[in-house]
């Protein structure tokens, strides 16, 4: 999950955005691509993107889920936090949080990176605003979101078994198992989310990587690992031929 792009100084990284609360740590490749670069780029700012979870209109989430649904989010949604609450937020920050809330986390590869970034004087870019992000999300088809949040009410444990499934794939450098897990959960189960999520997206950073393969300075692209794989990927998207990183390369 590791490429550079032939002939310049840009190598991508397929990360995982959180891990395993009892994860086993980070691979060689994984800590090896940070020592690597001198300059780092990730999707987006996530503390910028707290304010779009709550909608600028009015939303009537619960009319759009059955009784039972609603009672499980409720139930999950933190009665005390920065976020808004359930009955303001979009439907699908309420599928993207509500699926975290069930999780057992730690930091993933952008957690730790900038981290070490900072603390390395590393210089730290994005591929998009969190108003670019939240569009994306936004044109996800409502009625898989409501789907999703149906899926996610019905059995609580999958984002979790998901979540550790997804690891132990991405730990081998195992694209494909990772992206078969993921679309059993219920974020990515669904064709219309995906496409939202993950091609709209690869689709609009293209012209943000074409700019980078001009940069003097090593720099390493780290993007969710799903942003890699399958038809209308991020790499395909950005038109350059890429070669596999080996280990220690």
């Amino acid at each position: 999950m590791y490429w550079q792009f032939s002939g310049t100084n840009v190598r991508i990284l397929g990360s995982m955005h959180l891990l395993p609360a009892n994860n086993s740590g980070l691979p060689n490749w994984a800590t090896q691509a940070f020592e690597w670069a001198e300059a780092l780029v990730f999707e987006s700012d996530p503390p910028t993107i707290l304010p779009l979870f709550q909608s600028p209109t009015p939303v009537d989430l619960q009319r759009q889920v059955s009784p039972a649904t609603w009672a499980t989010l409720r139930g999950l949604w933190p009665a005390s936090s920065p976020l808004p609450p359930l009955e303001a937020v979009r439907p699908w920050a309420a599928l993207l949080l509500s699926a975290a809330f069930t999780q057992h986390t730690a930091p993933g590869i952008e957690g730790q990176f900038m981290q070490w970034a900072n603390e390395q004087s590393k210089p730290v870019e994005f591929l998009e605003t969190a108003e670019q992000v939240a569009a994306a999300f936004e044109s996800a088809p409502v009625s898989e979101v409501r789907e999703g949040l149906e899926l996610l009410a019905s059995d609580l444990s999958v984002p979790q078994r998901s979540l550790e499934a997804m690891y132990v794939a991405w730990l081998r450098g195992d694209l494909p198992a990772l992206y078969s897990v993921a679309t059993q959960s219920p974020l990515f189960h669904f064709a219309g989310i995906r496409a939202a999520v993950l091609e709209r997206r690869n689709r609009e950073w293209a012209p943000a990587l074409s700019r980078l393969v001009q940069s003097p300075l090593r720099t390493l692209v780290a993007v969710g690992a799903l942003h890699l794989y399958g038809a209308g990927n991020a790499i395909e998207y950005s038109g350059q031929d890429v070669q596999l990183i080996p280990p220690g390369g």
